[in-house]
């Protein structure tokens, strides 16, 4: 490993946001509600303050003709030697609607709320590092892994003034509210291929069974709520890159898919998130 004494630095890059929830009958996709976007980041750190900002750039596939969707969302990540800690929350206002043997529509009355709160203890923090890969703090200078052990709470909500909904054995419900609550615990493994000294690739897997607790609100009825479920669920992230002393590039993907059948609703939550960094340290001694 290679830590640096100066942390002043500063970088930009782009940063693409892939949310999508498709309901299913059977393997047959009936309903998809998806909100995409590209935001310019610009971001650092002078001493202890780390500082990112995000700038929309464009809400891609919903131009003006279609509808224009509003999405805000806090990000706190924690990078230390033995744990890597990740909070966040998004508000979404709008989604591109698409049915089968319909056009695409626009609903600018769907809002969608995600909170998910998850982390990693990394076993073999003394040859590994988290940090450098996905965040730049420093360099990991020979190829290692290590095991993780992992776990997620994770809290969605859909709001609409009414959405029609494929049910498997009821045809089709209309309703206002769709909610649910998980929880997660799992074991992966990462691990950075160090090439040439300065560049690497990093992948990241954790998978471990996961408790959901899903209700809805049918329009004119009362809160039904669905048998408790637990499946396997698996995550990914991968990161790669240049990571020099003083100019660093990296291209990092996280895939969150969520996968959730019950007796009545077949869903599916992605959420897909690809940055590009490019950054600079300065003071770097030789």
């Amino acid at each position: 490993m290679e830590t640096f004494s100066s942390r002043t630095r500063v970088n930009g890059g782009l940063r693409y946001r892939d949310n999508s929830a498709s309901f299913l009958v059977g393997e047959e996709e009936t309903l998809k509600l998806s909100n995409r976007g590209l935001a310019l980041r610009l971001g650092g750190r002078y001493k202890w303050l780390g500082y990112t900002f995000s700038i929309p750039v464009s809400d891609l596939g919903t131009d003006s003709e279609v509808g224009n969707a509003r999405s805000l969302g806090l990000n706190l990540q924690f990078y230390r030697d033995k744990f890597y800690l990740n909070a966040n929350g998004r508000r979404t206002i709008g989604f591109e609607q698409r049915r089968i043997d319909e056009e695409v529509s626009f609903r600018d009355d769907i809002r969608f709320f995600n909170v998910l709160v998850f982390g990693f203890r990394v076993l073999n923090s003394r040859h590994f590092s988290l940090g450098s890969s996905f965040k730049q703090h420093g360099r990991q200078l020979k190829s290692s892994g290590s095991l993780l052990v992992g776990g997620a709470i994770n809290r969605q909500v859909l709001l609409a003034d009414s959405l029609r909904l494929p049910f498997n054995r009821q045809g089709e419900v209309v309703i206002e509210r769709y909610a649910q609550s998980k929880i997660t615990a799992g074991l992966g493994y990462a691990h950075t291929f160090v090439i040439a000294r300065d560049f690497f690739l990093t992948p990241l897997a954790v998978a471990g069974p996961e408790m959901r607790f899903i209700t809805y609100d049918p329009r004119g009825a009362s809160r039904q709520i669905e048998k408790n479920m637990v499946s396997v669920r698996v995550r990914g992230r991968l990161a790669l890159g240049y990571n020099g002393r003083r100019n660093y590039t990296a291209l990092t993907v996280a895939y969150l898919p969520s996968i959730d059948n019950t007796e009545n609703l077949d869903t599916r939550v992605d959420e897909t998130r690809i940055e590009l960094t490019i950054g600079h340290r300065f003071n770097v001694a030789d």
